[in-house]
C-alpha cells in the first residue's frame, strides 16, 4: 500500500505544480511590469538620448530611371537646386535627436527603435503635387534653366569683353579672368541639365521621389564616432514624429531604452518642475556631431503640456522627465506629446 500512496501523493504534488504555473507566471509578469516604471535614473536619461542624421534629396526620374536630382520642391512648386550629381549641392543634412524606446510597454523590446521628430511633413506634401504634375513642374523649370544660361551667356560675354581691351597686368584683370572662368563652368552644368530636362518631355513617365537616409551616431568606448544605418518604419511624413529601427536591430552598448506607458503616466500641472535630457544644440547652424554629447536642462510646465526651455536646448525628439525621473513624454514644437499619442505597441507610429 505504501508505494502505491506514494505514487498518489507524487501525482497530488505534480498537479498542485502544474496547477500553479500559471499564478506564478502572471507573477513574474507582473514584477515585471512593475519595474518599467522605476524612475529613470539621471545616468539612464542621458544614455536613453541617440543623435540622428539625417539626409534628404529628390530624384527626377524618368521611366523607372533617375536622370536629375534636386534639393527639394519650393512653395512655388519648382525644383529647387538641380544637378545632374547627387552631391552637397542637392543633400540637405541635418540632424534629429532621437529617443531610446521600448516597443512594448511590459517588457525590455527595444530591437533599436529610436522616436525622433520630423518637422510638419510640407516637403512630402509638395513632392507628391509636384509628382502629379511632373510634366507640367518640369516645363517650367526647363524654361528657367534657359532663362538661367542665357543671363550666364550675357554676364560671360561682358568679362570677356574686358579681358579683350585690356591685358595681364592691368588692375583686375586676373579677377575678372576667374570671375569668367567660374561663369563657364557654371554655365555649361546648366546648359547639360537643360538638355535633360528637355529630352524628358519626350519620356512616358516622368515623376519626383523624396529619398530620405537616416543615420545613427555615437561613440563607442574608446571615444570614436561610429556610424549604423537606420530605417524609416513611419510610411508618410505627415506626422510629428517617425520611429527608426538601426539596421542591425540593436542598440549600442550602453544606451538605455525608456518605457511609453499607457496607463498611469504622470500628467504635471502648470508650473510644475521639469527636465528634459537631450542632445542640445543638435538643429542649430553650425553644429559638429564630433562634440555631440546629451545633457539635462530643468525647466517649467506650463498650459497645455507646453515647456519653457528654449529650442537650443531642447530641440524636438527630446524626453520630458519629472523631477522625480519619469517619464513625462517627448517634446516637439515646445510642448509634451504624452506615451498615448504613440499608442500601444507604438501603433500610431506604424499605421
Amino acid at each position: 500500500m505504501k508505494p502505491m500512496r506514494k505514487l498518489i501523493d507524487d501525482k497530488t504534488t505534480y498537479r498542485k505544480l502544474l496547477q500553479s504555473l500559471p499564478a506564478s507566471l502572471a507573477a513574474i509578469v507582473f514584477v515585471i511590469y512593475l519595474h518599467s516604471f522605476a524612475p529613470l535614473t539621471p545616468d539612464r536619461q542621458l544614455r536613453a538620448a541617440a543623435l540622428v542624421e539625417s539626409e534628404q534629396y529628390v530624384e527626377i526620374t524618368a521611366d523607372g530611371r533617375t536622370v536629375a536630382w534636386c534639393g527639394g520642391i519650393g512653395a512655388d512648386g519648382l525644383p529647387r537646386r538641380m544637378s545632374l550629381k547627387a552631391d552637397s549641392t542637392v543633400v540637405n543634412r541635418t540632424y534629429a535627436n532621437g529617443l531610446w524606446v521600448n516597443k512594448y510597454p511590459f517588457a525590455p523590446s527595444c530591437r533599436g527603435l529610436l522616436v525622433i521628430a520630423c518637422g510638419d511633413g510640407s516637403d512630402d506634401g509638395r513632392i507628391a503635387t509636384a509628382d502629379g504634375n511632373a510634366r507640367s513642374v518640369i516645363a517650367k523649370a526647363a524654361s528657367l534653366t534657359a532663362e538661367r544660361v542665357r543671363q550666364m551667356d550675357e554676364k560671360r560675354e561682358e568679362a570677356d569683353y574686358y579681358m579683350r581691351i585690356h591685358n595681364v597686368n592691368d588692375d583686375g584683370y586676373n579677377v575678372v579672368a576667374e570671375y569668367s572662368a567660374r561663369l563657364k563652368a557654371e554655365r555649361d552644368d546648366a546648359a547639360r541639365l537643360l538638355t535633360v530636362l528637355k529630352s524628358l518631355q519626350e519620356k512616358k513617365d516622368i515623376g519626383f521621389r523624396l529619398v530620405r537616409r537616416y543615420t545613427l551616431l555615437y561613440s563607442d568606448t574608446s571615444g570614436t564616432v561610429r556610424r549604423t544605418a537606420c530605417r524609416r518604419l513611419t510610411p508618410g511624413g505627415d506626422k510629428p514624429f517617425a520611429l527608426l529601427q538601426t539596421a542591425d536591430r540593436r542598440r549600442p552598448d550602453g544606451a538605455a531604452a525608456v518605457y511609453l506607458h499607457q496607463w498611469l503616466t504622470p500628467h504635471p500641472d502648470a508650473g510644475d518642475s521639469i527636465y528634459v535630457t537631450s542632445i542640445p544644440g543638435c538643429k542649430a547652424y553650425g553644429f559638429s556631431p564630433s562634440a555631440a554629447a546629451a545633457a539635462t536642462f530643468g525647466g517649467t510646465v506650463g498650459s497645455g503640456l507646453s515647456h519653457d526651455v528654449p529650442p537650443i536646448l531642447a530641440p524636438d525628439g527630446c524626453a520630458v522627465y519629472t523631477r522625480g525621473g519619469l517619464l513625462i513624454g517627448i517634446s516637439s514644437g515646445g510642448r509634451v506629446y504624452g506615451p498615448s499619442y504613440f499608442g500601444y505597441a507604438l501603433k500610431h507610429l506604424l499605421e
